[in-house]
């Protein structure tokens, strides 16, 4: 599908991802052009890797790139190809997390803004992929790939008709599936997550659909000690992905040693 990508950090990782092909260009308003303010890294990168910098007058801008990416001042068009869901288990894909997988279902997310963060943090704390329904959701946009800061280049994103049938697979292969929720017992510092792993995390309004629910192997909280009753959904899943990677790799809180 065609995308749209703005911003110096965004084209950064499209070029280092291969997303921007040599002899390829990429494109800067003229306002931007003449203020010389390009990042001297990114023109440094784009000359590297034969990526020529094209200036276009600010109405074609928009009408190419949109509004959005005017105030970047940089942008291009790249073509997305979006993964199945079997390609998530190809061990091509999962690399070192083939041996302990860690995947994320979100279950009915709407706000791009929401997305493009949990996509970065996806990043960040190496989840194995991202599952997420094909309705009722958002997809990649030039927004979600702009706040993932080139994240997106990096993790897999694919989308399934059924959550609940999704959950019921990966259950079969081995993976147990972890619901996020307020009102559960139990919190995230009462399981050990050195086990192949689904992470689920519910829409921004409603949480987790009550089907998605029963079909998880168990439910957990983030622990709140004041204040409104839930986290964002983006924040959610970058406090459990943290306290799963600090399992897996740590095994603990190291105590500082005096030298």
């Amino acid at each position: 599908m065609r995308l749209t990508v703005y911003g110096t950090n965004t084209i950064k990782e499209a070029v280092l991802s291969g997303n921007i092909k040599r002899g390829g260009s990429v494109f800067v308003s003229e306002k931007k052009w003449k203020s010389k303010s390009l990042d001297k890294n990114l023109i440094k990168l784009l000359k590297e890797k034969n990526i020529a910098v094209l200036a276009k007058n600010e109405n074609a801008f928009i009408k190419e790139y949109g509004k959005e990416a005017l105030v970047k001042g940089i942008a291009v068009n790249i073509e997305y190809i979006e993964k199945d869901y079997e390609d998530l288990f190809d061990n091509t894909n999962t690399g070192k997390n083939n041996y302990m997988p860690l995947y994320l279902i979100l279950d009915e997310i709407t706000d791009p803004q929401n997305l493009g963060s949990i996509i970065r943090t996806a990043n960040g704390a190496d989840v194995s992929g991202i599952i997420m329904p094909r309705s009722n959701s958002v997809f990649i946009t030039s927004s979600v790939a702009y706040v993932s800061q080139g994240a997106l280049f990096y993790v897999d994103v694919v989308r399934v008709t059924n959550i609940s049938r999704t959950i019921d697979d990966l259950k079969k292969r081995g993976i147990w599936a972890i619901g996020l929720s307020g009102e559960a017992d139990d919190t995230i510092y009462d399981m050990d997550f050195n086990v192949p792993l689904a992470i689920v995390v519910g829409s921004e309004g409603y949480g987790l659909r009550r089907l998605t629910a029963e079909n998880c192997d168990r439910i957990l909280r983030i622990p709140m000690e004041a204040g409104v009753n839930s986290l964002n959904a983006s924040i959610s899943f970058a406090v459990a992905a943290y306290e799963i990677l600090r399992q897996r790799k740590y095994g603990g809180i190291k105590k500082a040693v005096k030298k």
